[in-house]
């Protein structure tokens, strides 16, 4: 693993230490604590995150939630102080089962005694009108032999797209559907999210395919083309998007681009303990 080190220029600031992991995105973040950061301390890990893609802060103390809040906010607005955060979270905070504790502040524990199943490729929020820019991803307990999580770069995927194909897609969007919602054969409608095709960063315009295993067409085409063109995506976003599987140290604090990489899991059997946090992190300004 090569090592180097960022420093940020007001006496005040932590010097920031990045690790390089051994993938085609990703760094280790190492000094930074879970207070409010000031303004030289967001344009370096901005820069890191556009330059890496994924951040694991890691040998840090948990976060409150509190801290959270007051570590993410500089870099845009918080999910839940949005109006659709603030809907989608007061819909669903009560949603309990024995795996799912939610809680009011947007903080999640996911814990699987039983088993889980796979979890296919996806952006997080991909099924509500707005971007969430930010996914953040804590491991609180992870017994040796869990699954890993896997990401993957769909920035270099929409880069590496024959001309022809952005040609036919440029100006067309995704149809999404809310997984916790009944199908539409259930519930008639249309969808409950449209994206573009090709999704830019709303900071740094770069473009990602936003297209996954989640997505369920493609809006204005026949559903023959659509499911065609879905096909051919999916084959080439497996077959050419850098891939890193991060195996989880307990206390591992992930943070990623969350418009240019999407995320997976395996199917996880029982009997390991697997006990993730997540925080809503930050949606577009």
């Amino acid at each position: 693993m090569e090592a180097f080190a960022e420093t940020t220029s007001t006496p005040n600031a932590p010097t920031i230490r990045l690790e390089r992991l051994d993938a085609p995105f990703g760094v280790i973040v190492r000094g930074v604590p879970w207070t409010r950061p000031d303004e030289e301390t967001v344009k370096a890990l901005t820069r890191a995150l556009r330059r890496h893609l994924l951040l694991v802060f890691r040998g840090q103390p948990s976060p409150e939630h509190e801290q959270l809040d007051e570590f993410f906010r500089p870099f845009g607005r918080l999910l839940l102080e949005t109006p659709d955060g603030t809907f989608h979270y007061g819909k669903f905070s009560h949603d309990q089962s024995e795996w799912v504790h939610r809680r009011r502040d947007g903080n999640y524990l996911i814990n699987t005694p039983e088993g889980m199943g796979e979890l296919v490729w996806h952006n997080d929020q991909f099924h509500k009108p707005q971007i969430k820019t930010l996914s953040v991803l804590e491991a609180m307990r992870f017994e040796p032999g869990c699954v890993p999580t896997s990401y993957r770069d769909m920035y270099t995927v929409y880069e590496m797209l024959p001309p022809e194909v952005r040609g036919r897609l440029e100006y067309k969007q995704s149809l999404n559907f809310d997984p916790r919602l009944p199908g539409p054969d259930e519930l008639r409608r249309l969808c409950d999210s449209m994206h573009p095709i090709f999704t830019p960063h709303p900071e740094s315009g770069r473009r990602a395919l936003f297209v996954s295993d989640m997505t369920t067409g493609i809006a204005g085409m026949e559903p023959q083309e659509s499911d065609r063109l879905m096909a051919w995506l999916r084959a080439f976003s497996e077959e050419n998007a850098p891939r890193y599987d991060h195996h989880w140290i307990e206390g591992d604090v992930l943070v990623w681009d969350n418009v240019g990489l999407q995320h997976r899991r395996d199917k996880q059997g029982p009997g390991k303990e697997r006990v993730m946090r997540v925080y809503e992190g930050v949606a577009e300004r």
